[in-house]
């Protein structure tokens, strides 16, 4: 990973920036379009108060995109696949991970309009597709697997990192109490929890192909930290921005989501090297 990096610094940090910006510009545009029922959930921020809020959202978006374009140059270069192919699956990966999240069912949500409630999914989606068609376009490299993306869909240890998932989210729903609709909607809870698992499961699928690490420890912990990590890190403090906000409710969330994942890759892992030495003895 430090002989990565170093390529990033000599060659790439400039064209990095350039990318996110652009793609920072692109999310403020849209922000436009968005419409505000005025209807808050909660009281805002410091930020707001202070009439920082632009400015404010225009570093974090920089630095978000911004460190999802480094995160994207440590792993494209072992993804297959044609450069723009691997900038948009790269964009619509984590473009289909923002939506779901947005879609948890919290307690607040019942007070948002429809409209809303679509408009920063479909926004931010696009931003990220956006996005990683930047990339694609400037940043990464053809790969000599040109052809079809190999992925193995295993169902056996794939279920693992889903399972993991919501194990965990339950245990703090119930246990730690997070913030959550678990006691008025548990069904719908759990469904969500459910079905963010497996999308998270085929996000590994496809970008743990760019982690070329033997070790299933570590690389459940790249995959889970940086790949993951950083990515969900920086979704879940955005709110943070805009209102009030329960800094130790977030910080739990957003550990135990990269604990249950991390924990999920290396069963993942582990599973399929065992599957692999079955079949070659």
């Amino acid at each position: 990973m430090k002989s990565m990096l170093f390529e990033i610094n000599k060659k790439r940090w400039l064209t990095l920036f350039l990318v996110a910006l652009s793609a920072t510009i692109f999310r403020l545009i849209l922000q436009a379009f968005i419409p505000s029922s005025g209807n808050n959930p909660f009281p805002p921020s410091v930020i707001v108060k202070a009439g920082l809020l632009i400015p404010s959202f225009t570093i974090y978006a920089l630095i978000t995109y911004f460190l999802l374009a480094v995160v994207f140059v440590i792993i494209q270069g072992h993804l297959p696949g044609t450069k723009i192919k691997k900038g948009l699956m790269f964009g619509f990966l984590f473009c289909m991970m923002w939506g779901i999240y947005l879609f948890e069912p919290l307690p607040h949500v019942s007070s948002t309009s429809l409209t809303e409630l679509f408009a920063y999914p479909i926004v931010d989606g696009i931003s990220l597709v956006f996005l990683g068609l930047l990339l694609g376009k400037f940043v990464a490299i053809d790969s000599r697997l040109v052809g079809k993306v190999y992925i193995n869909f295993n169902i056996v240890p794939l279920i693992a990192i889903p399972v993991c998932f919501l194990a965990l989210r339950v245990f703090f729903y119930s246990i730690v109490h997070i913030y959550s609709s678990f006691t008025t909607n548990p069904l719908g809870t759990m469904i969500w929890a459910v079905a963010s698992g497996i999308w998270i499961g085929v996000l590994y699928l496809f970008l743990g192909q760019g982690i070329k690490i033997e070790s299933p420890i570590v690389k459940s912990l790249f995959f889970g930290i940086i790949v993951f990590g950083i990515n969900l890190f920086l979704f879940n403090f955005f709110i943070t921005l805009v209102f009030e906000s329960d800094i130790a409710d977030i910080i739990i969330r957003t550990m135990a989501d990269i604990i249950s994942v991390t924990i999920g890759v290396y069963i993942y892992e582990k599973v399929h090297f065992l599957m692999i030495s079955a079949h070659s003895k």
